[in-house]
């Protein structure tokens, strides 16, 4: 695979990442400047398979948003190449960023097979294999070196709400995952260890019970009323459902209970180019809100109140970058 030429000047080393995503994109869709083109003769002539069409789009409107195409709906003309850091950088860059083992093999292995994942000639799960799992990169997109950040800012906030309620506090972890989330909190507050329900949907080390945000609650025993602290890590944006799953975190609460949650924000190049082939829907099904998998902070901030939160604090980590995260504390309402 070709890679454009090196832009003058040294970008950030997040944007480097991102550029070089970007340039893998372009050469994978065939770009040539000038041309014109529609996303369904693109899909056809690439032989993109149906399950992973989304990706062509999101792909076009993160290039769109470069400057290197403009796209009109369904008609995109190509402006120009993308200017990017060398593939050859991308274990520095990875190193750099703190980027997990699994995301950074994926991202190394899935740039020059990128038409090939298209066409699902090969699967982002075969080249994780036999070295890494999809579970570990999937526990552990868009995690890098940002996110240490809001873990303490997260356990800073539930120690907080704990101090300010009578012992004991009941708080109900969602999707414990890699644990980093979890050892923040526990370290700031391990005096929560006794009422703190761990769960995953998945055989993480951490895991006491199966919560599935999907689901309904109640019948996975998770009773309403029963939680004084909900917090998750780079767990929410799985709901298939944004409002639906908030509803249920709300009913799960006490009234007045708090919701301390991060996610990261936005749709960037490396993820777009590496995990995100494992949220292509399977075949029959529909990817979630429309290939948003990373909604942005409106969205989120809508869906809570919508939900029947307050949001209280809401803090963003990674700058200008593509790879920000955010971190929200909302309180139930108390009607």
């Amino acid at each position: 695979m070709t890679y454009p030429s090196v832009s003058v000047g040294r970008p950030t080393t997040s944007v480097q990442l991102d550029l070089v995503s970007l340039a893998a994109m372009a050469s994978a869709l065939e770009l040539e400047p000038g041309a014109v083109r529609s996303v369904g003769d693109t899909v056809r002539a690439l032989r993109v398979v149906r399950w992973h069409e989304w990706l062509v789009r999101r792909w076009l409107r993160a290039l769109a948003q470069h400057g290197v195409v403009d796209l009109d709906g369904d008609v995109y003309r190509v402006l120009g190449e993308v200017s990017g850091a060398g593939v050859g950088e991308l274990d520095l860059l990875h190193t750099r960023l703190r980027i997990t083992d699994e995301v950074a093999l994926l991202h190394r292995r899935a740039l020059p097979q990128l038409p090939a994942l298209l066409r699902d000639d090969v699967t982002a799960a075969q080249l994780l294999a036999p070295d890494r799992t999809v579970l570990g990169a999937l526990a552990g997109e868009r995690l890098c070196l940002f996110t240490a950040e809001l873990d303490e800012a997260c356990a800073e906030l539930v120690q907080r709400a704990a101090l300010d309620r009578p012992q004991p506090v009941r708080v109900v972890e969602l999707g414990c995952g890699t644990g980093r989330l979890t050892t923040a909190v526990l370290k700031e507050s391990p005096f929560l260890l006794e009422h703190y329900r761990f769960t995953d949907i998945s055989g993480q080390p951490l895991r006491a019970e199966t919560l599935d945000v999907n689901q309904d609650f109640a019948a996975q025993g998770f009773l309403p009323g029963t939680a004084d602290v909900v917090v998750a890590g780079h767990t929410l944006h799985h709901a298939v459902n944004l409002c639906r799953t908030l509803v249920r975190i709300h009913d799960l609460l006490v009234p007045g209970g708090e919701l301390v949650f991060t996610t990261p924000i936005g749709d960037d190049p490396v993820a777009l180019t590496s995990t995100h082939f494992l949220h292509s829907p399977q075949r029959g099904g529909e990817v979630p809100r429309g290939g948003e998998i990373f909604p942005s902070s409106h969205v989120w901030q809508t869906a809570l109140r919508a939900a029947g939160f307050v949001l209280k604090t809401e803090v963003s980590v990674g700058g200008r970058s593509s790879a920000r995260h955010h971190m929200f504390h909302a309180v139930r309402d108390v009607a």
